[in-house]
């Protein structure tokens, strides 16, 4: 019990850390889950605690994931004129941007000739982590496997999405919110509160869709793949 509170409390001490650099610091990779999860990569390694040790403690953080998802709704409902307006455009966009997303993960896994169970890690890396988590688990991949991918597949999105989308001229604020939460889940949708909050709360309302529709979507593309 105290290793476990030990780990709970050193992980909220870090993330405070983390989190007060990047109010200091806004940029992408000062972002608190990449920032936080490289530190407490490093004091596992170094102190040689395995995941399971350390899990003791962080299954309490990882259980308020899907509680803290609810919290959007707040800058949902500040600005559901908006939502309201465009929620057909974003809906179109979330199942076209998901269905893409899910079957060019499984196809470049195929072609990659990687093992089921790494693909089917692979297979939900752009939905919020606590929602592929889900379905890495049920489908038969590998937890841990789909966490690294959320997190670069957040990171690569954050980074260059934006300056694509720019080069691209795609300047309307709902296009550029669902294609880069679509993509990039809810680090996409954080990068773009950064840079308009009408185009980081149609993001939000993207991830949250893209979470939904994913979850349906991907036993139907494992059963006919597999």
């Amino acid at each position: 019990m105290i290793k476990a509170l030990f780990w709970l409390i050193l992980t909220i001490v870090i993330f405070l850390i983390g989190f007060a650099g990047y109010r200091r610091y806004p940029r992408v990779w000062t972002l608190p889950i990449l920032t936080v999860t490289a530190t407490m990569i490093l004091i596992l390694s170094l102190t040689g605690v395995s995941h399971a040790t350390y899990m003791t403690g962080g299954q309490y953080l990882t259980k308020m994931l899907g509680p803290a998802i609810t919290a959007f709704a707040i800058p949902l409902y500040t600005v559901r004129h908006h939502v309201r307006r465009f929620l057909p455009e974003i809906g179109l966009g979330v199942v076209i941007g998901t269905s893409i997303a899910l079957t060019s993960d499984i196809v470049f896994g195929l072609l990659l000739h990687l093992g089921r169970t790494t693909n089917l890690a692979l297979l939900p890396k752009s939905v919020t982590l606590p929602v592929a988590l889900s379905i890495s688990e049920r489908s038969g991949g590998t937890a841990t496997l789909t966490a690294t991918f959320v997190l670069m597949t957040g990171l690569v999105g954050s980074l260059v999405g934006p300056r694509l989308m720019t080069g691209l001229k795609i300047r309307h604020f709902v296009s550029r919110g669902v294609g880069l939460a679509s993509i990039a889940h809810v680090m996409g949708a954080t990068k773009s509160m950064t840079l308009d909050q009408r185009e980081g709360t149609v993001g939000l309302l993207t991830m949250v869709l893209t979470a939904i529709f994913a979850s349906v979507l991907a036993p139907f593309i494992i059963r006919f793949i597999y």
